[in-house]
């Protein structure tokens, strides 16, 4: 997570330099929620530099669009003017953290404000400074040689902000912890790590303020490149081929997709990656509403380690390491050949637009299954399938994670997170493990090569999903599964389903529990289908990780989104961010735990759902050193939506 990251963030502007790919940004605004185009962009920079608050020293942390009220968009009418503003999140030269809103269309700055006891979100030119600063501090040179190194041309050391409060300072001060790595015959560095020696940092004075050497640990020599890896197919593999030579069944008219009976329309978020919304099903005559927007929310990744450095290692990738888009470019090998590729836009420091290629691709492949089928008296009938996804991949550090929203001919919405990359590891001076251990012994993680282990840790996704089910004014019903015993027959206990109205959001806080199943719904009560339902939507959990760490535990409080996999609230403008707007060195309990405190009515209004996707890592040898791509997904599926069968009549070839 702390390595390299500049990287990433600098690799944007070298990928800017490449052709580009299929589909560029768009000029133009067809719809108020687009995404910010470059022209934006420069008139949001300029409007900074003429209310002359902007200074030389002022660096731009987060840029996004503002979205306009709810209200507005659904009232919004091609013809009518565009409403466009943008929200920042600006650093000064004092550390001070600012909060900006401009108009874009008049160049008006509509307001600029210190906000006291935040921290706004990491960049790239502080762990830049940092790194040159601390390899010039004659403490920090003497730990290295310390370690047995004097060549600091391959070194970088990054403190970087904590996530919870570790040191008291950070309460009014901007602190960075971190360690060094040295890269010295590698293309990278994870793996690298000189453990024993960490760096404490007054990130705004940009002073070294300790250097904490606990002693040379052996620095890990095994190979660790990937890059060069032959590409060498197993004996007998042939050519696979997918092409669309009459090109893809979807079509995008002024910015929204149109595929199937499915209507949508998408932008790429320089903090949560693609904001999908306008979700609508063509039902026969009827254009219906699914979902108003869906979106990633926040990333909580804590490590599994009782060392000082390691135990404070707790990230909130969505809401601290944005470092010019959280989300990055996607290569041949992510998308299949007939793909579609959608550059995207993020903001330099100065507030500058970045054009980043292929940040997305939209593509349409035949699934591995049908959409149904039976056989019987020696008939098999059946319909084969197809899907439409859109990719997009959001890079942390050391972990890629490719995030699909997939939408199925049969009125589901599939949403799936690959995790792959490399494992965060540290130096240990073991070598091999030894079967006379005792096998009950507590490990914290996976000796992967000699002097290497990779330690285990957690990662949750929250997915924000503001469902519109026929209309804004919905209703959380759990279809809860339990017990029935009744006498007098063969049998004497089933199961039956019995359903609740949720009031209040602490109703609409739930788990997954195997012991006690149910199923989660987002209905219209105030419409109903041909045989009384009212028609729905349900969230269905796939596989799973639930958070067991204690509620107390300081990391835990700041993604306390985790202990619960669903949680419902009604709809709030600024309520975005599962861990809230601003995360680091945050006392946590923000976001989701602060708002549903309040208890709010969420019967028959404008509900959000929020649901956690989770796994716990408890790394394999084969994880080392790229891991492969590991799947999680969750999905969004009518319920009572429609009065029957939506693929009855697909055609007999996918």
């Amino acid at each position: 997570m702390i390595v390299s990251i500049q990287a990433l963030a600098r690799g944007i502007f070298a990928l800017a330099a490449l052709s580009l790919p299929v589909l560029a940004q768009t000029k133009t605004v067809y719809h108020p929620l687009d995404g910010l185009t470059t022209s934006e962009y420069w008139s949001i920079h300029d409007t900074l530099v003429v209310s002359r608050h902007f200074t030389d020293k002022t660096r731009v942390a987060s840029l996004l669009l503002h979205e306009p009220a709810k209200d507005k968009v659904m009232a919004w009418k091609e013809g009518d003017t565009i409403p466009r503003e943008a929200d920042l999140i600006l650093l000064d030269g004092d550390g001070k953290t600012i909060e900006a809103r401009v108009d874009i269309a008049a160049k008006k700055l509509e307001y600029w404000k210190v906000v006291p006891g935040r921290q706004a979100p990491v960049m790239v030119s502080e762990l830049d400074a940092l790194s040159d600063l601390a390899k010039q501090d004659p403490r920090v040179i003497a730990a290295l040689k310390n370690h047995g190194i004097t060549d600091l041309s391959s070194v970088r050391c990054e403190p970087i902000p904590i996530t919870f409060i570790v040191f008291p300072e950070q309460s009014n001060r901007r602190i960075g912890y971190g360690d060094c790595v040295d890269s010295h015959g590698a293309y990278h560095a994870w793996g690298r790590a000189i453990s024993g020696l960490y760096i404490v940092a007054d990130m705004t004075s940009q002073k070294i303020l300790d250097v904490i050497d606990r002693g040379p640990t052996a620095l890990p020599k095994g190979d660790i490149d990937y890059e060069e890896a032959e590409a060498k197919p197993v004996e007998g593999t042939k050519p696979l081929l997918i092409s669309q030579p009459e090109g893809p069944s979807y079509t995008i008219n002024k910015g929204e997709v149109s595929w199937q009976n499915w209507r949508f329309r998408f932008r790429v978020d320089p903090r949560v990656g693609p904001v999908l919304n306008l979700v609508r099903y063509q039902d026969g005559n009827r254009l219906r509403s699914v979902m108003y927007e869906g979106s990633l929310s926040e990333m909580y990744v804590p490590y599994m380690d009782t060392d000082e450095w390691w135990n404070s290692r707790a990230f909130l990738d969505a809401g601290e390491f944005l470092l010019g888009g959280l989300f990055k470019p996607l290569g041949a090998d992510d998308c299949p050949s007939h793909a579609q590729f959608f550059n995207g836009i993020v903001p330099s420091e100065q507030g500058t637009p970045v054009l980043t290629p292929q940040l997305a691709c939209l593509f349409e492949h035949a699934t591995d299954g049908p959409a149904w089928r039976h056989f019987e008296n020696g008939i098999l009938t059946g319909r084969p399938s197809r899907e439409l996804v859109l990719r997009t991949a959001a890079v942390a550090g050391n972990y890629d994670y490719l995030i699909d929203w997939i939408f199925q001919q049969d009125g589901t919405i599939r949403v799936a997170v690959g995790a792959t990359g490399i494992v965060e590891t540290k130096a240990v001076k073991e070598t091999m493990v030894s079967m006379d251990d005792d096998p009950s012994k507590l490990s914290h993680g996976t000796l992967v090569d000699p002097n290497i282990v990779a330690v285990n840790h957690d990662h949750y996704f929250s997915f924000r999903i503001d469902l519109d089910v026929d209309g804004p004014n919905n209703s959380f019903m759990l279809d809860r599964m339990v017990p029935e015993h009744f006498t007098g027959q063969a049998r004497n206990n089933i199961w039956a389903i019995q359903s609740s109205i949720a009031k209040t959001e602490k109703d609409g806080i739930l788990d997954v529990d195997v012991r006690h199943p149910g199923m989660w719904n987002i209905i219209n009560a105030s419409k109903h289908g041909a045989v009384g339902y009212p028609p729905g939507y349900m969230i269905m959990p796939g596989p799973t990780g639930i958070s067991f760490v204690s509620p107390d535990d300081p990391a835990q409080k700041v993604g306390a989104f985790s202990e619960h996999q669903l949680w419902v609230t009604p709809y709030q403008p600024d309520e975005l961010y599962a861990a809230g707007t601003y995360v680091t060195s945050s006392k946590g309990l923000e976001g989701l735990p602060e708002w549903t405190r309040a208890n709010r009515s969420i019967e028959n209004t404008d509900i959000v759902a929020w649901y956690t996707l989770g796994f716990h890592h408890g790394v394999r040898l084969e994880d080392w050193p790229i891991m492969p791509t590991l799947w999680h997904d969750f999905l969004i599926r009518p319920q009572n939506f429609f009065e029957k069968n939506p693929v009855l009549t697909l055609p007999h070839q996918p």
